[in-house]
């Protein structure tokens, strides 16, 4: 595709497909999209593959799809599943343009793994046309490397997110702890969390229920929200994902069950206590040395850990990460650059008279 940018020059850019969970609404998947698109949608052309939010996801062959493209970005989130797989992600009509796959990874506590499954794995990343992987964890890319084999280096950076440009945080009239909950675990007892929020309360800080969702994930995040019985809790929900950022920003500290809204708290510098301990969030807090901050739903010791939200997350940490993030993601535009470079720039007034004279 030809763009004429802003100087009358045309650039001929790649046709790049995303392959991830764009679109259902779920607030870290969103992220990363935002970050492909912050990134290689600056130089490319990019777009989501999938047509649908529903299996079998396309609307026609997907070796159609890929023959629309160039080449195609797998990634991020927990991708490797050694049980189950995603015609979406490991579809092999992706393998007939070169792929770049960049900050998945594994959930390792899942132990069974499905021979049919695996097989299908080891043959998709094997393959000829899988030109650059990385993971966001040092045990994911373990795992890969001894059970999928791959024929290309396995990279590790820190999560996509932290590469992201934050919007400014958000400022609030008083003291504010921000909690968070997941539908599928609406059932839970909730009684721990309710008894430190009163505490909280107690000691003068507003509780602010986020709903780090849009669209029809953040639809249920909301109702769950709405049926958390908390006196005084306000509500924060939008369709923008910039403006529940801001909202983690601005907070004294955040009490977590959503992955990425500790990444994106601990981008900002705020502390979070972790109510979904994944082996994601496991990796990332051993990685700070914040493992004490790993809490859950039904921890009766939950308050003691929030006690340890004070301690601030160290800067040179912060640093850390997101100057590796944005090196993976940097990793991933190299590697496309390199593999399809731009042509030569000609006057856009210059190609019109070419084409009129042809």
């Amino acid at each position: 595709m030809d763009r004429i940018n802003n100087k009358g020059w045309i650039n001929t850019m790649a046709r790049i497909g995303l392959v991830g969970f764009f679109g259902w609404g779920n607030y870290g998947d969103e992220l990363f999209h935002r970050v492909w698109e912050e990134s290689v949608g600056k130089f490319h052309q990019t777009a989501v593959v999938h047509e649908q939010l529903r299996e079998p996801y396309f609307s026609r062959p997907a070796t159609q799809i890929a023959d629309e493209f160039d080449a195609l970005v797998i990634g991020g989130g927990d991708l490797v599943i050694p049980n189950k797989i995603s015609p979406l992600y490991w579809n092999r009509a992706w393998l007939r343009r070169p792929i770049y796959i960049s900050g998945i990874g594994v959930p390792t506590w899942v132990k069974h793994q499905a021979p049919d499954v695996m097989e299908r794995l080891r043959n998709f990343f094997q393959h000829s046309n899988i030109r650059y992987i990385s993971t966001r964890d040092v045990e994911s890319a373990q795992w890969i490397r001894r059970h999928l084999e791959p024929t290309v280096p396995v990279h590790v950076h820190a999560d996509l997110v932290f590469s992201m440009h934050l919007p400014p945080a958000a400022r609030y009239e008083q003291p504010t702890v921000g909690i968070n909950l997941r539908s599928h675990r609406k059932d839970s007892d909730p009684s721990h969390l309710i008894r430190s929020c009163q505490i909280l309360q107690e000691r003068g800080f507003e509780i602010a229920n986020l709903v780090l969702g849009t669209g029809r994930t953040g639809a249920v995040d909301l109702e769950v929200a709405r049926s958390f019985p908390l006196a005084g809790q306000h509500i924060i929900s939008s369709e923008n994902i910039d403006d529940l950022t801001s909202a983690i920003g601005g907070l004294e500290f955040l009490i977590s069950n959503k992955f990425h809204g500790t990444v994106i708290a601990t981008a900002y510098g705020v502390s979070s206590v972790v109510l979904s301990s994944t082996t994601k969030s496991i990796n990332l807090y051993r990685a700070l040395d914040r493992r004490y901050l790993l809490s859950s739903n039904t921890d009766e010791r939950m308050m003691d850990k929030i006690n340890l939200a004070s301690v601030p997350v160290p800067s040179l940490a912060i640093q850390a990460l997101r100057q590796d993030a944005r090196a993976g993601v940097d990793e991933v535009l190299d590697a496309i650059n390199t593999d399809f470079p731009a042509q030569a720039l000609v006057p856009a007034t210059a190609a019109a008279t070419l084409d009129t004279e042809d």
